[in-house]
Parts: structure tokens; C-alpha cells; sequence
């Protein structure tokens, strides 16, 4: 929704003493959100039971977020992000669905390895994921506070190679490709075997 000039500095003036940035039209509350998923990943790898928690977790826009908080100015904060500057609203939504991702990422990862009960992948990951996921906050904070240079395209798409590559490398530091070693070992042997029975019936 654009909104006019007018309706911008209307906006503008009630946002002096409100926690919300006067030049992005952003509050810093909803990164609790997100800070509450990280928080619980890092648990995981010593309190794999945790995971439950970690799953309810979903991701939830920023409009909803401040409705279902107890922020003060909660219809202000609503108002705001949807009159925000482009410059600004852009990398911050940008930002925030960068960490969306690697959190779900990061949750389909752990439920992986842990079906096959593979911890030694999941402390590889989680530090990682913790590392990136932050990385996405600290973007996202640095737009709230009126930094609107932080996320270029080529930004971007360095940052989602770099977490594929980490978290395929998480993936490998653990059992997974033994489950694969497993399944051509078994193979081979069935192989194997049907070549002994050719071999056997050349002699009955």
C-alpha cells in the first residue's frame, strides 16, 4: 500500500518515543521472534528433546506479530511497516525471510538426523545455522536502524550459496552417506549372490 505524503508524516510524528525508528518506520521487537527460534536450536544438540518446541516454531509476518504481542504501540508499529520507506522495507523483509529459511532448513535437517539418530550431524549444523540465522538478524536490525546498503543482489545470492554449501556440509559431517554406503554394500551383495547362483546352475 503507498501511502501519501501526508500520511507519511502523520505516521512520522507519532513515532518519537514509540521504539519504533523514525527514518525505516521499523521496530526492533520482532526480531524477538526469531531470536526465540535460535535460541532453542542452540539447546538442541545438548537437549535433543527440545526439538518439539523448536517445531512448533513458525515463521510469522511482522504485521502479525505485533498484533499478537503486547507491544505498546501495536496498531502504530502495523501502520508504520506498512507505510515504510521501499529503501528500508525491501532488505529488512528480505532479511527476515532469509532467516525463515534457514530455520526451516535447519528443522528439517535435525528431524533428519535425528530418525536415524545421528547427533554428530546435528552438532555440526546447529552452531552453523545458529552462525547464519544471526547473520540474518543483524542485517535485519542494521535496516531497522536506518541502513538500507546491507543487501545488494549479489549480497544475496552469496549468502545463499554460502549457507547451502554449510549445510550440506553439516549434512556430510555426520551419518548420512553411510546410509547410502549402506544401501550399495547391500547391493553388491545381492549381486553378488545372484552371480553365485548363475555360476551354480552351470554345474547342475
Amino acid at each position: 500500500m503507498t501511502s501519501s505524503k501526508e500520511d507519511l508524516e502523520k505516521i512520522r510524528a507519532r513515532l518519537p518515543g514509540s521504539n519504533i525508528d523514525e527514518t525505516s518506520f521499523l521496530a526492533t521487537d520482532y526480531l524477538n521472534h526469531l531470536n526465540e527460534a535460535v535460541m532453542m536450536l542452540e539447546m538442541v544438540p545438548d537437549m535433543p528433546d527440545l526439538f518439539e518446541e523448536v517445531q512448533e516454531w513458525q515463521p510469522k509476518s511482522y504485521q502479525q506479530h505485533f498484533l499478537d504481542s503486547s507491544f505498546q504501540a501495536k496498531d502504530l508499529a502495523v501502520a508504520a511497516y506498512e507505510a515504510a520507506p521501499v529503501q528500508f522495507r525491501t532488505p529488512f523483509d528480505k532479511a527476515v525471510e532469509l532467516a525463515d529459511q534457514g530455520i526451516k532448513d535447519s528443522k528439517d535437517a535435525i528431524e533428519q538426523a535425528l530418525a536415524v539418530g545421528d547427533m554428530v550431524a546435528i552438532a555440526a549444523l546447529v552452531p552453523n545455522a545458529s552462525t547464519h540465522i544471526r547473520h540474518m538478524i543483524d542485517i535485519a536490525s542494521a535496516v531497522i536502524h536506518g541502513n538500507s546498503n546491507v543487501l545488494s543482489p549479489e549480497k544475496i545470492m552469496e549468502i545463499e550459496m554460502d549457507w547451502q554449501a554449510t549445510l550440506s556440509g553439516s549434512m556430510m559431517a555426520g551419518g548420512f552417506d553411510h546410509a547410502k554406503d549402506d544401501e550399495e554394500e547391500e547391493e553388491a551383495i545381492n549381486i553378488g549372490a545372484m552371480a553365485q547362483d548363475d555360476i551354480d546352475a552351470l554345474f547342475d
